[in-house]
């Protein structure tokens, strides 16, 4: 007798098997035995998937978040000398300047014709700037005077308001309408852009005057 009863529609023991079951006992025989693909069988089948695939160098994408930048990195790369970045002939005169209670001037500076210019920043969109601004215009004209004794070998016109520059990545449209409204302070809204470069972070400036 052949051992693969199951072949004969009988069952292990010879038996007939139930009415349907001959049409099906194949599925239930198979599991006794396994289907290993030969290794011509995989080399035909990696050929095949090799073929279907596009030609040419295969480059993966990375995309990276861009990490946030810090008021203290951003200090660290603004120009000293402002002549090429943003402005000809602005130069700074000092930095983080204590003035209680308005916080913190970030940059001051000095314009071409000899002008005071408060340059404050921020590192995200914020429409306080403005105001953290203009209180430091109002504190400067208040002391200029002390600001003269902490820098004798600098000479500037302390008769001229202060002039304000505004740095931020974005500016929204409100505070750009604000912005266009006021005409003292002069204010000059700047938007920057950070270059990340192999040598060092690099710094652009967008004047979003006009806009």
């Amino acid at each position: 007798m052949d051992q693969n009863d199951g072949a004969n529609g009988k069952g292990a023991h010879g038996r007939p098997l139930g009415r349907g079951l001959e049409e099906i006992s194949h599925l239930f025989l198979s599991h006794s035995t396994r289907d290993v693909s030969t290794p011509s069988d995989a080399s035909a089948s990696s050929s095949e998937a090799e073929s279907a695939a596009p030609s040419g160098p295969r480059e993966t994408a990375v995309l990276r978040r861009p990490p946030r930048v810090t008021r203290n990195r951003l200090a660290a790369i603004l120009p000293l000398d402002w002549s090429d970045a943003l402005e000809d002939g602005l130069r700074t005169l000092d930095a983080k300047i204590p003035c209680h209670p308005c916080g913190e001037i970030d940059v001051l500076a000095i314009d071409r014709t000899g002008r005071l210019t408060i340059i404050d920043f921020d590192v995200v969109p914020n429409d306080g700037l403005l105001l953290r601004g203009i209180g430091h215009v109002d504190w400067i004209m208040r002391n200029t005077q002390m600001i003269q004794r902490l820098h004798p070998d600098q000479s500037f016109d302390a008769a001229r308001t202060p002039r304000l520059i505004l740095l931020a990545p974005q500016f929204s449209p409100l505070l750009r309408r604000a912005i266009r409204q006021l005409t003292r302070p002069e204010i000059h809204g700047v938007r920057y852009h950070i270059v990340e470069a192999a040598a060092a972070p690099r710094i652009l400036f967008e004047p979003i005057a006009g806009e």
